[in-house]
């Protein structure tokens, strides 16, 4: 990680904990022992590509923390699109209650809510589908739900695939 720099965008992930979801961690295993992936954690963007300095964001999570609540994340059957950064992913409920949260990070943060379609990667690449899809059928099949009770800020270079962790967001809005 010690390319972190001047190409880092920041972002804001949602991240479920490793007991909520060990079938993710198979099939991320499963993928990457066939693909060889980069390494990172199971996770969500909620927001990228924050037009702000890591200064100022501090005072923002706190108005994040005290604004939203914890939410529970739905998600149900996998996805891979010809993409790199959705090469392989876990599909996510769109719901009311996550478009809300969204919307309010976005409002918070002065971003303007563009087209967003939640996922949980599992693997960053480029394949093509047609060498992803027999991997279909070796995955354990998933639905389920976890609940998000912290954010994180990260730090992100996509041109390296390299992440940091910066700062975490206990939820705790009403």
């Amino acid at each position: 990680m010690s390319t972190l720099g001047r190409n880092s965008l920041l972002t804001i992930w949602a991240m479920p904990k490793v007991s909520e979801v060990p079938l993710f961690i198979k099939a991320k295993e499963l993928i990457d022992n066939k693909f060889n992936g980069p390494d990172f954690p199971i996770h969500m963007t909620l927001v990228g590509q924050l037009n702000t300095i890591p200064n100022k964001i501090n005072y923002l999570e706190k108005e994040i923390a005290n604004e939203l609540k914890p939410i529970e994340i739905f998600y149900k059957s996998y996805g891979m699109k010809d993409y790199l950064f959705q090469a392989f992913y876990v599909k996510v409920e769109l719901n009311k209650d996550l478009k809300t949260t969204r919307s309010k990070i976005c409002n918070l943060l002065k971003l303007e809510n563009k087209e967003f379609m939640p996922h949980l990667s599992l693997y960053y690449g480029k394949r093509s589908l047609e060498e992803k899809q027999p991997l279909l059928t070796e995955l354990p099949k998933i639905e389920g739900s976890f609940i998000a009770q912290t954010l994180f800020v990260v730090s992100f270079d996509p041109k390296n695939i390299e992440w940091k962790i910066l700062n975490s967001i206990h939820l705790k809005g009403s």
